[in-house]
Protein backbone atom coordinates (compact mmCIF):
# COMPACT_ATOMS: atom_id res chain seq x y z
CA UNK A 1 0.00 0.00 0.00
CA UNK A 2 2.79 2.25 0.54
CA UNK A 3 3.57 2.23 -2.96
CA UNK A 4 0.03 3.61 -3.94
CA UNK A 5 1.25 6.50 -2.32
CA UNK A 6 2.76 9.44 -4.45
CA UNK A 7 6.26 10.89 -3.32
CA UNK A 8 6.16 14.98 -2.14
CA UNK A 9 8.87 16.64 -4.08
CA UNK A 10 11.67 17.23 -2.66
CA UNK A 11 11.76 20.26 0.02
CA UNK A 12 13.22 23.61 -1.78
CA UNK A 13 16.36 25.37 -1.50
CA UNK A 14 15.89 28.18 1.40
CA UNK A 15 16.53 30.92 -1.51
CA UNK A 16 14.43 29.24 -4.21
CA UNK A 17 10.92 30.16 -4.88
CA UNK A 18 8.01 28.61 -2.77
CA UNK A 19 6.42 25.54 -4.77
CA UNK A 20 3.15 26.75 -7.27
CA UNK A 21 -0.22 25.71 -6.35
CA UNK A 22 -1.41 22.38 -7.24
CA UNK A 23 -3.17 22.00 -10.53
CA UNK A 24 -7.00 21.48 -9.50
CA UNK A 25 -8.58 18.02 -10.58
CA UNK A 26 -10.15 17.84 -14.18
CA UNK A 27 -13.67 18.57 -13.94
CA UNK A 28 -16.40 18.09 -16.94
CA UNK A 29 -15.46 21.20 -19.32
CA UNK A 30 -12.29 21.97 -17.44
CA UNK A 31 -8.36 21.39 -18.02
CA UNK A 32 -6.78 18.57 -18.47
CA UNK A 33 -4.79 18.03 -15.25
CA UNK A 34 -0.43 17.59 -16.21
CA UNK A 35 0.88 14.64 -17.58
CA UNK A 36 2.41 13.13 -14.65
CA UNK A 37 -1.20 13.31 -12.80
CA UNK A 38 -3.09 11.74 -16.21
CA UNK A 39 0.07 8.97 -16.11
CA UNK A 40 -0.09 8.33 -11.96
CA UNK A 41 -4.56 7.95 -12.47
CA UNK A 42 -3.92 5.94 -15.23
CA UNK A 43 -1.78 3.34 -13.50
CA UNK A 44 -4.25 3.21 -10.65
CA UNK A 45 -6.66 2.72 -13.14
CA UNK A 46 -5.41 -0.23 -14.35
CA UNK A 47 -4.60 -1.68 -10.49
CA UNK A 48 -1.06 -0.88 -11.37
CA UNK A 49 1.21 0.47 -8.70
CA UNK A 50 3.47 3.62 -10.40
CA UNK A 51 6.74 3.08 -11.60
CA UNK A 52 9.11 2.86 -8.36
CA UNK A 53 12.25 3.94 -10.90
CA UNK A 54 11.87 8.19 -9.86
CA UNK A 55 12.19 7.04 -6.19
CA UNK A 56 15.05 4.90 -6.91
CA UNK A 57 16.36 7.61 -9.14
CA UNK A 58 15.86 10.00 -6.35
CA UNK A 59 17.20 7.45 -3.88
CA UNK A 60 20.51 7.34 -5.87
CA UNK A 61 21.17 10.96 -6.55
CA UNK A 62 20.45 11.72 -2.30
CA UNK A 63 23.88 9.20 -2.17
CA UNK A 64 26.24 11.99 -3.83
CA UNK A 65 24.67 14.70 -2.07
CA UNK A 66 27.54 14.72 0.48
CA UNK A 67 29.73 15.07 -2.94
CA UNK A 68 27.73 17.73 -4.31
CA UNK A 69 27.85 19.86 -0.57
CA UNK A 70 31.64 19.22 -0.56
CA UNK A 71 32.05 20.48 -3.90
CA UNK A 72 30.16 23.74 -3.53
CA UNK A 73 33.11 25.29 -1.67
CA UNK A 74 35.31 24.82 -4.92
CA UNK A 75 32.57 26.30 -6.80
CA UNK A 76 31.29 29.04 -4.90
CA UNK A 77 35.14 30.34 -4.96
CA UNK A 78 35.12 29.77 -8.92
CA UNK A 79 31.87 32.01 -8.88
CA UNK A 80 33.57 34.40 -6.47
CA UNK A 81 36.84 34.81 -9.17
CA UNK A 82 34.82 34.88 -11.90
CA UNK A 83 32.70 37.80 -10.53
CA UNK A 84 36.44 39.93 -10.02
CA UNK A 85 38.05 42.14 -12.52
CA UNK A 86 39.80 40.18 -14.88
CA UNK A 87 42.60 42.67 -15.45
CA UNK A 88 44.68 45.01 -12.79
CA UNK A 89 44.81 47.37 -14.89
CA UNK A 90 41.21 47.77 -15.68
CA UNK A 91 40.25 50.27 -13.21
CA UNK A 92 43.22 52.21 -14.58
CA UNK A 93 41.88 52.66 -17.80
CA UNK A 94 38.68 54.05 -16.87
CA UNK A 95 40.92 57.57 -15.78
CA UNK A 96 41.86 57.84 -19.52
CA UNK A 97 38.82 59.85 -20.34
CA UNK A 98 38.49 62.23 -17.22
CA UNK A 99 42.49 62.22 -17.63
CA UNK A 100 41.99 63.91 -21.48
CA UNK A 101 39.12 66.05 -20.47
CA UNK A 102 41.43 68.02 -18.10
CA UNK A 103 44.51 67.79 -20.97
CA UNK A 104 42.03 69.40 -23.46
CA UNK A 105 41.04 72.10 -21.06
CA UNK A 106 45.06 72.81 -19.98
CA UNK A 107 45.42 73.32 -23.87
CA UNK A 108 42.74 75.55 -24.85
CA UNK A 109 42.73 77.85 -22.05
CA UNK A 110 46.44 77.89 -20.76
CA UNK A 111 48.15 77.19 -24.02
CA UNK A 112 45.60 78.78 -26.69
CA UNK A 113 43.35 81.30 -25.42
CA UNK A 114 45.20 83.02 -22.31
CA UNK A 115 48.28 84.13 -24.76
CA UNK A 116 45.68 85.02 -27.68
CA UNK A 117 43.78 86.98 -25.40
CA UNK A 118 46.82 89.40 -24.36
CA UNK A 119 46.65 92.68 -26.14
CA UNK A 120 43.31 91.79 -27.87
CA UNK A 121 41.41 94.35 -27.63
CA UNK A 122 40.87 97.21 -24.62
CA UNK A 123 39.08 96.28 -21.50
CA UNK A 124 39.58 92.56 -21.71
CA UNK A 125 42.54 92.23 -19.24
CA UNK A 126 40.60 91.07 -16.43
CA UNK A 127 39.12 88.18 -18.21
CA UNK A 128 42.12 87.42 -19.92
CA UNK A 129 43.59 86.90 -16.02
CA UNK A 130 41.09 84.75 -15.29
CA UNK A 131 41.39 82.68 -18.33
CA UNK A 132 44.96 82.11 -17.53
CA UNK A 133 44.57 81.32 -13.75
CA UNK A 134 42.02 78.76 -15.17
CA UNK A 135 44.70 77.37 -17.34
CA UNK A 136 47.07 77.03 -14.78
CA UNK A 137 45.05 75.55 -12.53
CA UNK A 138 43.61 72.90 -15.07
CA UNK A 139 47.31 71.93 -16.15
CA UNK A 140 48.36 71.60 -12.61
CA UNK A 141 45.35 69.05 -12.15
CA UNK A 142 46.24 67.53 -15.66
CA UNK A 143 49.76 66.99 -14.49
CA UNK A 144 49.06 65.30 -10.95
CA UNK A 145 46.55 63.04 -12.07
CA UNK A 146 48.94 62.42 -15.54
CA UNK A 147 51.70 61.40 -12.87
CA UNK A 148 49.06 58.99 -11.27
CA UNK A 149 48.03 57.73 -13.44
CA UNK A 150 50.90 56.59 -15.89
CA UNK A 151 52.43 55.29 -12.43
CA UNK A 152 49.57 52.73 -12.57
CA UNK A 153 49.71 52.35 -16.16
CA UNK A 154 53.51 51.21 -15.78
CA UNK A 155 52.50 48.71 -13.12
CA UNK A 156 49.57 47.62 -15.14
CA UNK A 157 51.93 46.80 -18.26
CA UNK A 158 54.80 44.89 -16.31
CA UNK A 159 52.11 42.29 -14.99
CA UNK A 160 50.29 42.04 -18.27
CA UNK A 161 50.95 40.15 -20.79
CA UNK A 162 52.94 42.63 -22.86
CA UNK A 163 56.20 41.64 -24.73
CA UNK A 164 59.36 42.29 -22.31
CA UNK A 165 60.93 44.82 -24.52
CA UNK A 166 57.73 46.64 -24.46
CA UNK A 167 57.73 46.32 -20.63
CA UNK A 168 60.98 47.44 -20.38
CA UNK A 169 61.03 50.77 -22.30
CA UNK A 170 57.58 51.14 -20.87
CA UNK A 171 59.22 51.82 -16.98
CA UNK A 172 62.65 53.36 -18.73
CA UNK A 173 60.98 55.93 -20.45
CA UNK A 174 57.62 56.31 -18.44
CA UNK A 175 59.75 56.69 -15.23
CA UNK A 176 62.05 59.59 -17.15
CA UNK A 177 59.19 61.43 -17.99
CA UNK A 178 57.59 61.56 -14.62
CA UNK A 179 60.96 62.18 -13.31
CA UNK A 180 61.40 65.49 -15.81
CA UNK A 181 57.54 66.30 -14.80
CA UNK A 182 57.95 66.41 -11.36
CA UNK A 183 61.70 68.57 -11.62
CA UNK A 184 59.44 70.95 -14.32
CA UNK A 185 57.35 71.69 -11.35
CA UNK A 186 60.31 73.52 -9.83
CA UNK A 187 62.71 74.94 -12.58
CA UNK A 188 62.79 75.08 -16.11
CA UNK A 189 63.19 72.24 -18.00
CA UNK A 190 66.68 72.37 -19.73
CA UNK A 191 66.48 71.56 -23.48
CA UNK A 192 68.79 68.46 -23.44
CA UNK A 193 66.40 66.95 -21.10
CA UNK A 194 63.35 67.96 -23.45
CA UNK A 195 65.02 66.40 -26.13
CA UNK A 196 65.41 63.41 -24.85
CA UNK A 197 61.65 62.96 -23.16
CA UNK A 198 60.55 63.61 -26.75
CA UNK A 199 62.62 60.90 -28.09
CA UNK A 200 61.40 58.82 -25.11
CA UNK A 201 57.70 59.09 -25.58
CA UNK A 202 58.34 58.62 -29.14
CA UNK A 203 60.20 55.80 -29.49
CA UNK A 204 57.68 54.21 -26.88
CA UNK A 205 54.73 55.26 -29.10
CA UNK A 206 55.73 53.84 -32.30
CA UNK A 207 56.58 50.42 -29.93
CA UNK A 208 53.44 50.05 -28.78
CA UNK A 209 51.67 51.24 -32.16
CA UNK A 210 53.50 48.35 -33.36
CA UNK A 211 52.19 45.72 -31.19
CA UNK A 212 48.91 46.79 -30.92
CA UNK A 213 48.66 46.89 -34.82
CA UNK A 214 48.10 42.75 -34.60
CA UNK A 215 44.72 43.52 -32.94
CA UNK A 216 41.72 44.59 -35.43
CA UNK A 217 39.95 46.53 -33.18
CA UNK A 218 42.89 48.49 -32.44
CA UNK A 219 44.00 49.60 -35.43
CA UNK A 220 42.55 52.85 -35.87
CA UNK A 221 44.12 53.92 -32.37
CA UNK A 222 47.21 52.47 -32.96
CA UNK A 223 47.73 54.05 -36.59
CA UNK A 224 47.06 57.41 -35.19
CA UNK A 225 49.74 56.59 -32.43
CA UNK A 226 52.56 55.39 -34.31
CA UNK A 227 52.12 58.13 -37.08
CA UNK A 228 52.01 60.68 -34.08
CA UNK A 229 55.59 58.90 -32.76
CA UNK A 230 56.96 59.16 -36.06
CA UNK A 231 56.20 62.90 -36.70
CA UNK A 232 57.26 63.12 -33.32
CA UNK A 233 60.65 61.89 -34.39
CA UNK A 234 61.10 63.07 -37.18
CA UNK A 235 60.31 66.94 -36.47
CA UNK A 236 62.60 66.65 -33.36
CA UNK A 237 65.87 65.36 -35.69
CA UNK A 238 64.47 68.64 -37.72
CA UNK A 239 65.07 70.37 -34.52
CA UNK A 240 68.50 69.67 -34.18
CA UNK A 241 69.30 70.19 -37.63
CA UNK A 242 67.93 74.05 -37.09
CA UNK A 243 69.98 74.39 -34.05
CA UNK A 244 73.40 72.87 -36.14
CA UNK A 245 72.65 75.50 -39.10
CA UNK A 246 72.22 78.31 -36.58
CA UNK A 247 75.33 77.30 -35.16
CA UNK A 248 77.44 77.19 -38.20
CA UNK A 249 75.74 79.33 -40.44
CA UNK A 250 75.33 76.35 -43.05
CA UNK A 251 72.78 77.14 -45.79
CA UNK A 252 72.43 73.40 -46.68
CA UNK A 253 71.82 72.35 -42.97
CA UNK A 254 68.99 74.61 -43.44
CA UNK A 255 67.47 73.30 -46.72
CA UNK A 256 67.78 69.67 -44.55
CA UNK A 257 65.77 71.16 -41.85
CA UNK A 258 62.94 72.45 -44.04
CA UNK A 259 62.92 69.16 -45.76
CA UNK A 260 62.65 67.19 -42.74
CA UNK A 261 59.70 69.55 -41.00
CA UNK A 262 57.84 68.89 -44.38
CA UNK A 263 58.22 65.43 -43.64
CA UNK A 264 57.22 65.72 -40.23
CA UNK A 265 54.19 67.82 -40.84
CA UNK A 266 53.15 65.53 -43.39
CA UNK A 267 52.97 62.31 -40.86
CA UNK A 268 51.47 64.80 -38.64
CA UNK A 269 48.52 65.63 -40.80
CA UNK A 270 47.99 62.06 -41.71
CA UNK A 271 47.74 61.35 -38.18
CA UNK A 272 44.98 63.45 -37.66
CA UNK A 273 43.52 62.18 -40.83
CA UNK A 274 43.45 59.08 -39.04
CA UNK A 275 42.04 60.01 -36.17
CA UNK A 276 39.36 61.44 -37.17
CA UNK A 277 38.66 58.24 -39.73
CA UNK A 278 39.05 56.33 -36.27
CA UNK A 279 36.29 58.54 -34.77
CA UNK A 280 33.39 56.23 -36.14
CA UNK A 281 35.39 52.88 -36.04
CA UNK A 282 33.82 50.11 -34.15
CA UNK A 283 30.73 52.18 -32.84
CA UNK A 284 27.68 50.00 -34.46
CA UNK A 285 26.93 47.34 -31.53
CA UNK A 286 27.16 43.94 -32.65
CA UNK A 287 27.38 40.08 -31.30
CA UNK A 288 30.57 39.10 -29.98
CA UNK A 289 31.28 36.03 -32.68
CA UNK A 290 30.92 38.63 -35.35
CA UNK A 291 34.22 39.88 -36.99
CA UNK A 292 34.98 43.62 -36.48
CA UNK A 293 33.46 46.07 -38.17
CA UNK A 294 36.38 48.09 -41.03
CA UNK A 295 36.51 51.32 -40.42
CA UNK A 296 34.60 53.71 -42.71
CA UNK A 297 35.83 56.94 -44.06
CA UNK A 298 33.10 58.49 -44.13
CA UNK A 299 30.80 58.71 -40.81
CA UNK A 300 29.03 61.70 -39.17
CA UNK A 301 31.57 62.49 -36.46
CA UNK A 302 34.26 62.58 -39.30
CA UNK A 303 31.92 64.69 -41.47
CA UNK A 304 31.11 67.22 -38.64
CA UNK A 305 35.24 67.27 -37.80
CA UNK A 306 35.77 68.47 -41.21
CA UNK A 307 33.02 71.00 -41.24
CA UNK A 308 34.08 72.59 -37.77
CA UNK A 309 37.62 72.70 -38.67
CA UNK A 310 37.09 74.21 -42.29
CA UNK A 311 35.02 77.08 -40.35
CA UNK A 312 37.73 77.31 -38.08
CA UNK A 313 40.51 77.91 -40.27
CA UNK A 314 38.57 80.14 -42.38
CA UNK A 315 37.86 82.23 -39.45
CA UNK A 316 41.75 82.33 -38.71
CA UNK A 317 42.82 83.10 -42.23
CA UNK A 318 40.39 85.87 -41.87
CA UNK A 319 41.81 87.42 -38.78
CA UNK A 320 45.11 88.08 -40.11
CA UNK A 321 43.03 91.17 -42.08
CA UNK A 322 43.33 94.79 -41.07
CA UNK A 323 39.17 94.70 -40.54
CA UNK A 324 39.40 91.43 -38.53
CA UNK A 325 36.63 90.81 -35.84
CA UNK A 326 37.72 90.38 -32.48
CA UNK A 327 36.66 86.61 -32.82
CA UNK A 328 38.57 86.23 -36.18
CA UNK A 329 41.35 87.51 -34.94
CA UNK A 330 40.94 85.44 -31.82
CA UNK A 331 41.11 82.00 -33.89
CA UNK A 332 44.59 82.97 -35.59
CA UNK A 333 46.21 83.94 -32.30
CA UNK A 334 44.83 80.69 -31.32
CA UNK A 335 45.82 78.26 -34.18
CA UNK A 336 48.94 79.85 -34.25
CA UNK A 337 49.69 78.27 -30.72
CA UNK A 338 49.55 75.04 -32.14
CA UNK A 339 51.81 75.44 -35.15
CA UNK A 340 54.73 73.28 -35.29
CA UNK A 341 58.70 74.44 -35.16
CA UNK A 342 60.46 74.40 -37.57
CA UNK A 343 58.23 75.82 -39.97
CA UNK A 344 57.30 73.52 -42.99
CA UNK A 345 57.62 74.01 -46.30
CA UNK A 346 53.56 74.05 -46.53
CA UNK A 347 50.55 76.63 -47.24
CA UNK A 348 49.24 78.11 -43.96
CA UNK A 349 45.88 77.47 -44.78
CA UNK A 350 47.05 73.72 -44.45
CA UNK A 351 48.40 73.98 -41.04
CA UNK A 352 46.03 76.13 -39.95
CA UNK A 353 43.47 73.07 -41.06
CA UNK A 354 45.16 70.59 -39.39
CA UNK A 355 45.55 72.07 -36.14
CA UNK A 356 42.07 73.42 -35.56
CA UNK A 357 41.14 69.39 -36.74
CA UNK A 358 43.46 68.01 -34.35
CA UNK A 359 41.56 70.12 -31.52
CA UNK A 360 37.86 69.33 -33.00
CA UNK A 361 38.86 65.49 -32.99
CA UNK A 362 40.03 65.49 -29.40
CA UNK A 363 36.89 67.32 -28.30
CA UNK A 364 34.34 64.82 -30.06
CA UNK A 365 36.52 61.62 -29.30
CA UNK A 366 35.73 62.31 -25.62
CA UNK A 367 31.84 63.51 -26.23
CA UNK A 368 31.27 60.77 -28.56
CA UNK A 369 33.44 57.76 -27.57
CA UNK A 370 34.13 54.25 -28.85
CA UNK A 371 33.00 51.03 -27.92
CA UNK A 372 35.51 51.62 -25.12
CA UNK A 373 36.10 55.37 -23.65
CA UNK A 374 39.53 54.51 -22.62
CA UNK A 375 40.47 54.22 -26.73
CA UNK A 376 38.64 57.55 -26.82
CA UNK A 377 40.57 59.05 -24.11
CA UNK A 378 43.51 57.62 -25.95
CA UNK A 379 43.18 59.21 -28.94
CA UNK A 380 42.59 62.57 -27.19
CA UNK A 381 45.75 62.50 -25.56
CA UNK A 382 48.47 61.38 -28.45
CA UNK A 383 46.95 64.27 -30.27
CA UNK A 384 46.92 66.63 -27.57
CA UNK A 385 50.68 65.69 -27.40
CA UNK A 386 51.25 65.88 -31.23
CA UNK A 387 52.84 69.22 -31.61
CA UNK A 388 54.61 69.47 -28.65
CA UNK A 389 56.21 66.04 -27.61
CA UNK A 390 59.10 67.60 -25.90
CA UNK A 391 57.18 69.78 -23.60
CA UNK A 392 56.98 68.33 -20.21
CA UNK A 393 52.72 67.60 -20.29
CA UNK A 394 52.65 66.75 -23.70
CA UNK A 395 55.57 63.99 -23.73
CA UNK A 396 53.54 62.64 -20.24
CA UNK A 397 50.38 62.51 -22.34
CA UNK A 398 51.58 60.85 -25.72
CA UNK A 399 53.72 58.11 -22.88
CA UNK A 400 50.02 57.76 -21.07
CA UNK A 401 48.53 56.66 -24.37
CA UNK A 402 51.23 54.42 -24.71
CA UNK A 403 51.00 52.61 -22.62
CA UNK A 404 46.92 52.73 -22.68
CA UNK A 405 46.58 51.14 -26.13
CA UNK A 406 49.36 48.78 -25.16
CA UNK A 407 47.53 47.77 -22.30
CA UNK A 408 43.53 47.66 -24.06
CA UNK A 409 45.75 45.31 -27.24
CA UNK A 410 47.34 42.76 -25.30
CA UNK A 411 44.73 42.21 -22.00
CA UNK A 412 41.54 40.92 -24.08
CA UNK A 413 39.53 39.62 -20.98
CA UNK A 414 39.58 43.15 -19.44
CA UNK A 415 38.88 44.74 -22.84
CA UNK A 416 36.02 42.76 -23.96
CA UNK A 417 34.96 42.81 -20.51
CA UNK A 418 34.78 47.40 -20.16
CA UNK A 419 32.81 46.28 -23.95
CA UNK A 420 30.47 44.62 -22.31
CA UNK A 421 29.55 46.64 -19.56
CA UNK A 422 29.48 49.10 -21.89
CA UNK A 423 27.17 46.91 -24.10
CA UNK A 424 24.68 46.75 -21.69
CA UNK A 425 23.92 49.90 -21.08
CA UNK A 426 22.71 50.43 -24.57
CA UNK A 427 18.89 50.09 -25.26
CA UNK A 428 17.41 47.31 -26.79
CA UNK A 429 17.02 49.21 -30.46
CA UNK A 430 20.47 49.52 -30.72
CA UNK A 431 21.11 46.06 -31.02
CA UNK A 432 21.42 44.79 -34.66
CA UNK A 433 18.38 42.45 -35.21
CA UNK A 434 16.61 43.70 -32.71
CA UNK A 435 12.61 43.66 -33.94
CA UNK A 436 13.35 42.94 -36.87
CA UNK A 437 10.43 40.28 -38.29
CA UNK A 438 11.89 36.90 -38.59
CA UNK A 439 11.03 34.13 -41.41
CA UNK A 440 7.77 32.96 -39.30
CA UNK A 441 6.41 36.33 -38.78
CA UNK A 442 7.37 37.65 -35.20
CA UNK A 443 9.93 39.73 -33.87
CA UNK A 444 13.42 38.06 -33.37
CA UNK A 445 14.74 38.03 -29.82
Amino acid sequence: MLLNIDLPPEAPPPSAAPDPAPSPRREEGGDAPPAEGRASSAERAEGRAPSAAPAEERASSAEPAEGRASSAAPAEGRASSAERPPLAGLPVLRLIRPLAVLALLAMILGRMLAPAMVGLAVGIERAAHTVELAGAGASQLFAIGAIVTAMALIGAVVRSRVPYALRIAAIVAGSFVILVVLHATVQRVPDLSAALIGVSAAILAVGSAWEALRVPFMRPVAAALGLVGASALVRLTGVLLAVWANDRGSKALAGATSSVATAAFALDALAVLVATVALGAGREARPREAEPPRPRLVSPLSLAALASALLATRAALAGASDDASVVEALFRRALDRLLTRPAPVVPLSMQLFAAALAVVVVALALIAPPRLPALGGALALLLVARSAPEVPLGALSLVIAALCVALAARDERGFWAAVLATERERPSSALPGAGKPDATGGASG
